[in-house]
């Protein structure tokens, strides 16, 4: 059997326990669980009237499963894509791919659950997409 990633049968955490951060412009993050090779929280997207700081998820995979309100999500060489997310809605998102998210639809602040797998910081925040990103 191999290795898991909890150290108990069931690893329970109210939202009580939550800790602050990593941390992206218009993007707040809450850690709920965060061991070698996973992390696990729930991100608020607070960018109303402009969209959040440009990031990356360096070398994690992320998994977002919208909670409550509807956001685009803005990536692509320069920028160009988008696609818009609402409660329910699930979206995977590959290692280091640049984006941005902005509130298009919410009475409140935008939340999303996350879990991310990979090693390393979980959160880059850069200047832009492109190959002349620069780390902020």
């Amino acid at each position: 059997m191999s290795q898991s990633l909890f150290p108990d049968d069931i690893v329970y955490i109210s939202e009580a326990d939550f800790t602050e951060g990593p941390h992206t412009s218009g993007q707040p993050r809450q850690t709920a669980y965060e061991t070698d090779g996973l992390w696990v929280g729930v991100t608020r997207v607070t960018a109303r009237d402009v969209p959040s700081q440009w990031h990356h998820h360096a070398d994690h995979d992320s998994i977002m499963y919208m909670i409550a309100g509807q956001i685009r999500v803005d990536w692509g060489e320069e920028g160009e894509k988008s696609f818009v997310i609402g409660p329910g809605e699930i979206a995977l998102f590959r290692r280091g791919v640049i984006h941005r998210a902005q509130i298009i639809d919410a009475e409140e602040d935008v939340r999303f659950m996350v879990v991310r797998t990979g090693s390393g910081e979980t959160v880059m925040n850069v200047d832009g997409p492109g190959p002349n990103m620069i780390a902020s």
